[in-house]
């Protein structure tokens, strides 16, 4: 029987969880057999079933709540799943399996640990009496298979009593914060101290001020690309600490000899690796995109908006204002900038592929992803530049392993393409 504290405990670290929609993931790499199998949302619960549910070969029929995004989760979870043999019993149960029954033992590293703030731990060996960390027994387990189910129960009856009633949509979308914001917080920015900071710049821009923040970040002995992170605010009350448009992205500026670039692809990708692995994966984006990239490189360096946003409530105008500002400074410090690359992905929006949304909810996105373009079009922000305006979706996001791949690819044709130059 499990103790009526640690229960507790356990319950309460549960609904926190639900909260975020986050079961443990920053311990599946050391409680899970198969990490890449582990199911750490709602979100990605719903994804399986889309995706089982797809194809020439579906696993299972697709539940009709999917069908229709304003359905509830317990509407989902009350309906059947039908394989071509037959029934397997209701969502419910999956759902009890993979959110419940299989994140215990991340639930109970998650209670276990005495520090909320320290990293998560990247090996766990098995001692007599449970596992170590750094020679400290832990209890990761619940040996009992009656106490695994009652706690799993238990869990199951905090997931529909707190989740229950959400739309299916919702666990698709991005709120807005109490801020105004859905995807900016301060903390987007680099630290101060991680690269050389420039001066920082306040443009006017009508009844706003926009302070722009550039910094410049130490690149490998021999690299030709230098990376600057710069950040852009806009403030309709030049006091307020909260700003009424931001916007964040890169430049990257390449050694030249003769106006010809001396560094090429994997020179870009590394330096984009300085700070952020969704930098990188932008960059990637970019070549994988365009054709034609690296005669953009050819033609001058590059700018790319990473961020950009305008707080809800703030004035029409404000976050045009701000990017305009941006790039009217970057093309004054870094002269040599010739394209502007943007990410036409819609903030509202948590999934960017097809696959891993309801149709209608892709649909939507595409005809977000429509307007957002269409607006941008009549910015003309290649102007900015004297050069030209790309389009990027990164449908990566800021995901390492994605990062550690794309990283790994270029090193290896980059190998290849020496080692048949030399051959």
């Amino acid at each position: 029987m499990i103790e009526p504290a640690l229960r507790d405990k356990l319950t309460a670290a549960y609904e926190s969880w639900l909260d975020q929609d986050d079961f443990g993931q920053r311990f599946v790499e050391v409680t899970d057999a198969q990490p890449g199998r582990a199911v750490i949302s709602v979100l990605q619960f719903l994804q399986e079933l889309l995706r089982a549910s797809s194809g020439p070969q579906p696993v299972i029929r697709r539940p009709t709540p999917l069908d229709d995004p304003d359905s509830t989760f317990a509407q989902l979870l009350g309906g059947p799943l039908i394989t071509p043999a037959g029934p397997r019993g209701l969502a419910e149960s999956f759902a009890r399996h993979v959110l419940c029954l299989q994140a215990i033992p991340r639930l109970m590293l998650e209670v276990s640990r005495q520090d909320p703030t320290q990293r998560a731990p990247t090996h766990i060996g098995i001692a007599a009496g449970g596992r170590t960390i750094g020679g400290q027994v832990l209890p990761t387990g619940i040996d009992d298979p009656a106490d695994r189910n009652d706690l799993a129960d238990l869990l199951m009856s905090a997931l529909k009593s707190r989740l229950g009633q959400r739309k299916l949509r919702s666990f698709f979308m991005v709120d807005t914060s109490s801020d105004g914001y859905r995807l900016w917080a301060p903390q987007r920015r680099a630290s101060q101290g991680a690269g050389k900071a420039l001066a920082r710049h306040t443009i006017e821009t009508g009844s706003s001020d926009v302070s722009i923040d550039v910094m410049r970040y130490a690149v490998e002995d021999g690299s030709s690309v230098r990376a600057y992170e710069w950040c852009a605010e806009l403030r309709d009350d030049a006091a307020s600490e909260l700003p009424d448009a931001i916007t964040y992205g890169m430049a990257y500026c390449f050694d030249r000899i003769d106006g010809t670039p001396a560094g090429g692809r994997l020179d870009l990708m590394t330096a984009a690796d300085t700070l952020a692995d969704v930098d990188l994966l932008q960059v990637t984006a970019f070549f994988e995109q365009h054709d034609d990239a690296q005669a953009l490189i050819d033609a001058g360096d590059l700018a790319f908006v990473w961020l950009w946003e305008r707080r809800s409530g703030a004035r029409p105008g404000v976050g045009r204002a701000c990017l305009e500002a941006a790039l009217a400074d970057l093309r004054r410090r870094l002269r040599n900038i010739r394209t502007v690359v943007i990410d036409l992905k819609p903030y509202q929006f948590v999934v960017s592929d097809a696959a891993g949304m309801p149709t209608s909810l892709h649909v939507e996105k595409l005809d977000a992803v429509d307007r957002l373009q269409s607006f941008v079009d009549g910015l003309n922000l290649g102007n900015a530049v004297k050069g030209q305006c790309r389009y990027i979706v990164n449908r990566d996001g800021d995901d390492p392993k994605a990062a550690m791949r794309a990283l790994g690819h270029a090193a290896i044709a980059q190998y290849r393409a020496t080692w048949l130059g030399d051959g």
